[in-house]
């Protein structure tokens, strides 16, 4: 979805957390040489349909600064015990599920945040930054019917021109309620450069026909986030 796949129908889980210099090492160690492998085998085996993680560019000293990304083809598939992937640990990599995740009981976790997949344009090839943009739109409905017939034939007609690979539009599922977006879209990007291009208002949103929209959105966050480590196709 956000980064290199295509997703059919849709179900993306968001899982913000807080890792402290310190931990750093010990994190990315179990995430790239084994919690990745296991992900990888969960895909393979049709449990998932892709997984990330992001680190978020520019935080504060008080943001989580890491994210979990988990691609799930249904609600069924979301929801099904075999969506606890990681815990087939000792199965796949060879170590116990409990060795791995005892370095996450000194991490700081946000809750989970699941969106279901609207409207996108299949990424290209695989992305290496992605902004991840929120809103709370006064109708999701038509909020979606404008970037239906504005922003996804121009993104479409331009992208490959700036650095763009992919695109989405997706609403929330839980949690809601009014201290919650209920619509995100994401960007995906090769380089670093084009993505500051875009937040400016350059690159492939200049000439977008923002005066069309008869609900222009209000973005209330945009972040960038660097991938770390994915599965592949």
């Amino acid at each position: 979805m956000l980064l290199s796949i295509c997703i059919q129908a849709q179900v993306v889980t968001f899982h913000p957390v807080k890792v402290k210099p310190n931990q750093l090492e010990s994190f990315l160690d179990i995430e790239t040489n084994y919690m990745s492998k296991i992900a990888q085998k969960a895909q393979d085996d049709g449990n998932l349909m892709g997984w990330r993680l992001l680190q978020l560019f520019n935080p504060g000293a008080d943001d989580f600064n890491y994210m979990f990304v988990n691609i799930y083809k249904d609600f069924d598939a979301a929801t099904s015990p075999k969506a606890n992937w990681w815990t087939n640990a000792e199965k796949v990599v060879g170590v116990k599920t409990s060795i791995l995740l005892d370095v996450y009981s000194s991490l700081e976790f946000d809750k989970r945040y699941f969106y279901e997949v609207k409207q996108q344009i299949a990424n290209t090839k695989p992305s290496d930054y992605v902004i991840l943009n929120f809103a709370r739109p006064n109708d999701v409905n038509q909020q979606m019917e404008e970037t239906k017939k504005y922003v996804i034939p121009h993104f479409k007609k331009n992208m490959d021109k700036h650095g763009m690979v992919g695109w989405g539009l997706a609403t929330k599922i839980t949690p809601q309620g009014k201290e919650y977006s209920s619509m995100m879209t994401w960007d995906s990007y090769t380089n670093l450069s084009d993505v500051m291009m875009h937040l400016a208002g350059y690159g492939v949103i200049k000439g977008l026909p923002f005066e069309k929209f008869e609900d222009p959105i209000e973005w209330e966050n945009r972040y960038i986030l660097k991938v770390m480590s994915s599965t592949k196709n």
